[in-house]
């Protein structure tokens, strides 16, 4: 029975160490994610609105699971945060971003605008069953947060940022193609803005992620077999990719 592998650094070999897993991360999503049909005809303004629409069902039922099980995080790491006084900025810092901007509950509420824009009701963007495909990407993460070394969940968030280059895409898509205004599509710039960049004196939820990783690697991580690092920061891409597939195949 293969062991447990203890991985162990210094802060310079952990902030080489997450670089170069984002860096994967980034090179999966551009291989995958970028290169399908959904994302091909959206640039284009080719995408079915019902396609569209149907991925904004099943991307606002997944939004509040991703974000209760962020703050469920807390909780089942309430150890390491102890220890770690000061990452609770940091990781507060998010909670405040998801829950509280630009007034609570938070992004929800833009995540509903964009949703009433597109044509969905209320009850459509947050309460419609996932499609198989879709559900796919919450439950892995459920997987991890719950039955998963600690390291396992923070490496499987950091696919965050190319997110949050996607949602420029979708946001000068919408924009440009679909008849949004800046207002109705503000989800998708609200969030390339939190995603990838520092913003309202916080930083980008990509950073976050990163330096609660490189003080995991300092401490020391134990891998279990079969969730490698590396294994748990790229397949989210491949999820999302399976997510934006199902999505389109349902519709043509």
């Amino acid at each position: 029975m293969e062991a447990f592998r203890m991985l162990k650094l210094n802060e310079s070999q952990a902030e080489e160490f997450v670089a170069d897993l984002a860096a994967k991360c980034d090179r999966r999503w551009k291989e995958t994610v970028d290169k399908t049909h959904f994302m091909d005809e959206l640039r284009e303004g080719k995408l079915k609105k019902a396609t569209l629409q149907l991925f904004y069902k099943n991307w606002g039922s997944f939004v509040p699971v991703i974000n209760s099980v962020y703050t469920s995080a807390f909780y089942k790491h309430l150890w390491f945060f102890v220890k770690n006084v000061d990452l609770m900025e940091v990781y507060t810092q998010k909670v405040l971003d998801e829950f509280g901007h630009p007034c609570p509950p938070g992004h929800i509420q833009i995540l509903m605008s964009t949703g009433k824009a597109l044509g969905l009701s209320k009850e459509e963007v947050l309460l419609s069953p996932m499609l198989p495909e879709c559900r796919a990407l919450p439950d892995f993460h459920r997987t991890l947060i719950n039955d998963g070394q600690i390291q396992e969940y923070w490496f499987s968030v950091l696919w965050e940022h190319p997110f949050g280059n996607s949602c420029l895409d979708f946001f000068k898509a919408l924009t440009k193609h679909y008849g949004l205004s800046t207002a109705d599509a503000s989800y998708f710039s609200k969030h390339h803005e939190a995603d990838t960049m520092d913003h309202l004196d916080r930083k980008s939820h990509g950073a976050v992620t990163q330096t609660v990783l490189v003080r995991l690697l300092q401490e020391g991580i134990s891998e279990r077999p079969g969730y490698s690092p590396e294994y748990c920061a790229v397949t989210p891409a491949d999820l999302n990719k399976m997510f934006m597939d199902g999505c389109y195949k349902a519709t043509h």
